[in-house]
C-alpha cells in the first residue's frame, strides 16, 4: 500500500496523540498521597468518565480495557490496511484462545477473563476453538487451533496451551506482518520477536530450564537462530555476555546487568526490551506518511495502560513511589 494512503488516517492518530498522557501526569499520580488523590489526576484526560466508580470500587482493569477497546475499533475503522490493526490486537486473540480452551477442558466459566479486543469476534474464535473449524478465521488461527486440539487428545495436558499457543502466537505474527505488505513492517515485527526471545532465553536460563523446554517455548521467527539462542542456555550468561555483544543487541544487553552479580537481570531484560521498542516507536511517530504512526500510537496507548496499572495497583497496595517507578516504562507523549 503506498504511504500517501495513510495521510488522512495519521492526521487523526496526531489528533489523538494530544490524548495520551504526559510524564507530569504521571508524576502526579506518583507523588499523590493516597489512591483517591491518585484516580483525580485522570479528571483532566480521557479517563475522567470513569474517576468516581474507580474511586468506590476500584475495578480500574475494566477502564483500561473499556478504553483499550475503543482504541482498537476506531482505528479499524478509519485504518486502510485492517492487517496493521490485526497485526497488533493478535496478542489478545491469543489470550482469548488460551482463555476459550482452558475454559473447555477444565469445563469452567472463564468468560470474564475474555478481552473484546481483535478482528474476529469471540464467537468465532469459540466456535473454532471447539470444531476446530471456521469460516471466517483465516488459516494462521486454524493452525493454532488445530494444534492445541491435537496436542491436548494426545497428552491431555492442561498447561501446554499456554506453550503451544504463546510460541503460535510469534509464528503468526510473523506471517501477518508479511500480509500487511508492508517493506517495513516485517523488519520491526523480527526486532519485537528477538526481544521477547531475549526476555524467554534470559528467564529460562535463570529458571535452569533445559534445552527441549527452550526449543518449545522459543519462537524461530526473529534474526536470530534458535540455534544459537539454544547454545547461549547451555553455555550460560558469560557466553550469553559475549555473543550478545557481537550483536545489534549489545547496548540493550549491557543494561540489563544487575550491577551487583554482573549477570543479566530478567527484571531489566523486560524493562529495557519494552523501552527499546518504544524509542523505536518514537522514532516512527516522526513520519508524516505510511504505517509505522498507526502502529506507533496503538504502542504507545498499551504502554500508558500498563504504566498506569502500575501506578494504581502500587497506590492501593502501598507500595512506595520510588518501586512503582523502577517498573514503569518509557513513556511516548
Amino acid at each position: 500500500m503506498k504511504d500517501s494512503a495513510y495521510g488522512s488516517s495519521n492526521v487523526l492518530i496526531r489528533i489523538y496523540e494530544n490524548d495520551l498522557l504526559t510524564r507530569s501526569h504521571f508524576e502526579r499520580m506518583l507523588t499523590a498521597d493516597t489512591f483517591e488523590e491518585a484516580v483525580n489526576v485522570l479528571r483532566e484526560t480521557p479517563y475522567r468518565n470513569d474517576v468516581e466508580r474507580i474511586k468506590e470500587d476500584k475495578n480500574y482493569d475494566s477502564m483500561f480495557m473499556n478504553e483499550l477497546h475503543q482504541t482498537f475499533d476506531e482505528l479499524f475503522d478509519i485504518v486502510p490496511n485492517k492487517e496493521l490493526i490485526e497485526l497488533v490486537g493478535l496478542r489478545y486473540a491469543y489470550h482469548n484462545l488460551k482463555v476459550l480452551f482452558k475454559g473447555e477442558f477444565t469445563e469452567q466459566e472463564l468468560d470474564h477473563l475474555l478481552i473484546p479486543i481483535g478482528r474476529y469476534p469471540i464467537s468465532e474464535l469459540r466456535q473454532a476453538v471447539r470444531t476446530g473449524e471456521s469460516e471466517v478465521l483465516p488459516v494462521e488461527y486454524l493452525d493454532s487451533i488445530n494444534e492445541v486440539l491435537e496436542d491436548y487428545n494426545e497428552y491431555h495436558n492442561v498447561q501446554a496451551v499456554d506453550i503451544i499457543l504463546d510460541r503460535r502466537y510469534f509464528t503468526h505474527l510473523r506471517l501477518l506482518a508479511d500480509q500487511t505488505k508492508e517493506d517495513k513492517i516485517p523488519e520491526l515485527i523480527e526486532t519485537f520477536i528477538d526481544y521477547n526471545n531475549f526476555s524467554t532465553l534470559i528467564r529460562g536460563m535463570k529458571q535452569n530450564k533445559n534445552r527441549n523446554f527452550l526449543y518449545t517455548v522459543l519462537s524461530s521467527s526473529g534474526s536470530i537462530p534458535k540455534s544459537d539462542l539454544l547454545d547461549i542456555a547451555e553455555n550460560g550468561h558469560q557466553y550469553a555476555l559475549q555473543y550478545f555483544r557481537s550483536t545489534d543487541y549489545r547496548k540493550l544487553m549491557e543494561r540489563s546487568l544487575d550491577s551487583e552479580t554482573n549477570e543479566i537481570s530478567t527484571v531489566k531484560v523486560d524493562q529495557e526490551t519494552d523501552d527499546a521498542y518504544m524509542e523505536i516507536m518514537r522514532t516512527a511517530r516522526l513520519e508524516s506518511f505510511g504505517p509505522k504512526p498507526v502502529l506507533a500510537y496503538l504502542y504507545a496507548k498499551e504502554i500508558e495502560v500498563k504504566n498506569l496499572r502500575l501506578i494504581l495497583s502500587g497506590k492501593e497496595n502501598g507500595v512506595s513511589s520510588e518501586a512503582v517507578r523502577e517498573r514503569m516504562r518509557l513513556n511516548y507523549a
